[in-house]
């Protein structure tokens, strides 16, 4: 068709105008696209910076350590239960050898064990071998073994009780590239991203290849991703595999790549990769899993573990040691072979790698142990350390519990409720909502360490701790103190000696307006009664009446420099523990009595560091002379006799042989059931009951004591250590029917403690001397 010249030049003026508008918009939008190229980048590295160059990266929980554990010639190791011990600790047994740290074996007469680096408040250790030498179940020696030095004592790390974790729940060590071994790089490279060192982020060889996978799939199957996408995608993407995701951890690894150097990014990759579950937290980096899979810290891991670590990258489920050790082997080989191959062992190396036997330590996934002791111990700390500091600072929280003592403690609890609601189900009241609750609390008296502290049956079910919060009547436990009031001249009105006899007879007295009449558990009347029987048999009616004489005012001074900070009031009933009192402040209390007077504070926390190791708080041991020693010795000596043929005996016949002392006891209308019991080196109160004061029907000898039996039988075992008798306690053999010293002619004698300047001086009158004997010493 011909056009005439006019109109052809408006046709292609109106072609040049519609190029020119085409070419405004493009160049709007590719402005537009370079605009928000520029801002995202921008937004990109801005996220970089402000995560990834902060000081501190990741949250690191605060971790709550057990006490340290001493070794020394004459300690005994089978009720302390050693092996178990270095199980938690992650030790592994060896069978008949030990090679390097985390290893224990145990042989005839004796026992190796490698000790763990470990880093403690006061000194940064260095693990090295030593041997136990045994002498029946007695450490008899110990010696290093690499240069025979004899070591008077040795001591075991404390043992990891419970992280105190963010919502995220992971579980940490960070580590440094000087820490890590070189072959762990290597291998982890030559595995993950065998281009990591050529490559600037992105590996166009690795992505090509992933391409054309999912293309034929048609959906993402794999990645082609570098250990510097992973890095990414962990630290600051989600891991859902979508096109969008992929687009921005390329962006985001060039970024990285162009701002840190390879060894920065290395780093931060061996403290981020997931290797692993322990419980419910997730274990994060090849520091925290060489102390899950192999016991030691990453420096001391060898070429097989090294190999084994990094080959579990891939699939820490599939190929961990614990569930899949052929599996693991298979990998640990294969990664093993690769290296040999890219000429970065030698051949002896890769045959002597691949013979490493793979024993990795004993399990634990008990996410948090003695959850009523951290409970305790978190109050105490809360205002110092607010939760987002106690979640992300990386403190350690060293603390008086043994583990030991505390799983003793736990089954004691838990099978002795079991074995209450058996045995007893008739007389417990039917229908009652709440379960039967108890708790046991164990004190070092010599320092006031809480050794072990159940709160309750089931930290689960009830966060209500007993130990601490608790406010229940004592009832007879209360009645040591009346004792030593009594037998301390500088607080009764009348000075009273364990073979001092009280009338054990009814009687009625006035208090605040009303009259009050005590009575027995066993509802009669004993008559003429030494002190001794009187509180070995726990009689209320002697204890109110020796209460009064002494003065029950003394009786509440006594109360209060020993440690009750309970409202007490100076009325008879006061002497049967008609007031109330947490089991912690009784257990405390108590320490006066194996400590020959002096009191201890019962403490939980022991030393506060940061995460360098600087000591942010440490808790000082809190003793105070409130007694002198020789009323408690008389007190302690008197309730020896409530545990060997007392209210307390059935511990014998429940396993316990052990030299100790005790008091049961019981509420009115058996509301509560006590035992307080104690060795020269231990303390342990035991308590029954129901959180509504609902009956119980038992009594402490029946309901409390069993717990507090088993514990002691299974802790303490048959240990004889007696009490040690203060400089002016003397024995002095008296007749026990008049008190009086002794004769040749008393059908019986009894030697008894006094105090020196105490002590009976007349003969026995009842009895009296004959011949030489008379002349001497008159009638």
């Amino acid at each position: 068709m011909w056009l005439s010249p006019k109109r052809s030049e408006k046709a292609k003026k109106a072609k040049i105008k519609k190029i020119w508008k085409w070419l405004k918009i493009t160049v709007f939008f590719a402005v537009c696209f370079t605009l928000f190229g520029v801002w995202y980048l921008n937004h990109l590295t801005r996220s970089i910076e402000q995560r990834f160059e902060l000081s501190q990266k990741w949250k690191i929980p605060s971790k709550v350590y057990s006490d340290a554990e001493y070794l020394y010639p004459g300690v005994g190791l089978l009720h302390k239960g050693l092996q178990l011990k270095l199980n938690r600790l992650g030790y592994r047994d060896t069978g008949d050898k030990i090679t390097g740290p985390g290893d224990y074996a145990f042989g005839k007469g004796y026992i190796d064990i490698y000790l763990h680096d470990f880093d403690y408040p006061d000194d940064k250790f260095t693990g090295f071998s030593i041997r136990l030498t045994l002498d029946g179940e007695t450490v008899s020696k110990i010696n290093n073994i690499t240069n025979e030095e004899e070591l008077s004592t040795v001591r075991l790390e404390p043992e990891l009780i419970a992280p105190v974790f963010s919502d995220e729940m992971e579980d940490r060590t960070l580590v440094t590239m000087k820490e890590v071994p070189q072959h762990l790089i290597e291998a982890v490279v030559l595995i993950e991203d065998e281009r990591y060192f050529k490559h600037k982020g992105v590996d166009p060889t690795g992505i090509a290849r992933a391409a054309v996978k999912d293309l034929f799939a048609m959906r993402i199957v794999q990645g082609g991703s570098t250990l510097t996408q992973q890095l990414v995608k962990n630290y600051f993407l989600h891991s859902r595999k979508t096109f969008t995701r992929k687009i921005n951890e390329a962006l985001l690894a060039m970024i990285l790549e162009r701002r840190h150097t390879k060894a920065e990014i290395l780093e931060a990759y061996l403290n981020e990769i997931y290797l692993g579950q322990r419980g419910r937290s997730s274990v994060m980096g090849v520091g925290e899993a060489s102390k899950l899979y192999f016991a030691k810290n990453v420096d001391q891991l060898t070429l097989g573990e090294c190999a084994l670590l990094a080959g579990m990258i891939r699939s820490p489920s599939e190929y961990s040691p614990f569930k899949h050790k052929e599996k693991a082997s298979v990998r640990r080989d294969f990664v093993l072979d690769k290296m040999y191959s890219e000429d970065l062992i030698t051949a002896r190396e890769l045959a002597d790698a691949k013979a490493e036997a793979i024993n990795p330590p004993e399990r634990t996934t008990q996410p948090v142990k003695a959850p009523y002791f951290i409970d305790f111990v978190k109050q105490q700390i809360v205002d110092l350390y607010p939760a987002d500091v106690l979640e992300s600072e990386g403190l350690k929280i060293f603390t008086t519990i043994d583990m030991t003592a505390q799983l003793d403690a736990e089954s004691a609890v838990d099978n002795g409720l079991k074995k209450l609601e058996t045995t007893y189900a008739s007389i417990l009241p039917k229908d009652h909502e709440g379960p039967l609750e108890a708790a046991l609390v164990v004190i070092q008296p010599q320092t006031g360490y809480i050794r072990a502290l159940v709160g309750g049956r089931d930290f689960y079910s009830s966060q209500f701790n007993h130990v601490t919060l608790a406010k229940r009547q004592p009832g007879s436990t209360f009645k040591p103190f009346v004792y030593l009031t009594a037998f301390d001249p500088k607080r009764s009105k009348t000075p009273f000696a364990p073979s001092t006899y009280v009338e054990d007879k009814a009687f009625t007295v006035e208090a605040a307006g009303k009259d009050w009449t005590p009575s027995n558990y066993d509802k009669k009347e004993h008559g003429r009664v030494t002190l001794r029987k009187a509180l070995e048999q726990s009689y209320n009616i002697a204890t109110a009446k020796l209460a009064i004489e002494a003065g029950l005012d003394n009786v509440v001074k006594t109360a209060r420099d020993i440690g009750i900070k309970s409202d007490l009031m100076a009325v008879p009933s006061l002497s049967l523990g008609s007031f109330e009192v947490t089991p912690l402040e009784l257990a405390s209390a108590y320490t006066v009595f194996p400590n020959g007077g002096v009191k201890a504070e019962a403490i939980s926390i022991i030393t506060i560091v940061d995460k360098d190791g600087k000591v942010l708080d440490k808790r000082s041991i809190e003793m105070k002379r409130v007694s002198d020693a020789g009323p408690v010795y008389l007190t302690t000596d008197v309730m020896k006799g409530v545990v060997d043929h007392g209210t307390a005996a059935s511990a014998r016949r429940l396993g316990f042989k052990g030299i100790a002392a005790g008091k049961t006891g019981t509420t009115s209308d058996y509301r509560d059931a006590w035992f307080v019991g104690f060795a020269p080196q231990l303390l342990a109160l035991s308590w029954v009951g129901y959180d509504d004061n609902a009956r119980i029907n038992m009594s402490g000898a029946r309901a409390a004591l069993p717990i507090w039996a088993s514990f002691m039988r299974d802790y303490v075992g048959n240990d004889q250590e007696d009490f040690a008798r203060p400089g002016d306690v003397i024995l002095v053999n008296i007749d026990p029917e008049t008190g009086q010293l002794a004769t040749k002619n008393c059908p019986e004698t009894s030697f008894e403690p006094f105090v020196e300047g105490s002590e009976p001086n007349e003969p026995c009158a009842l009895h009296p001397a004959t011949g030489l004997l008379k002349k001497i010493f008159g009638n």
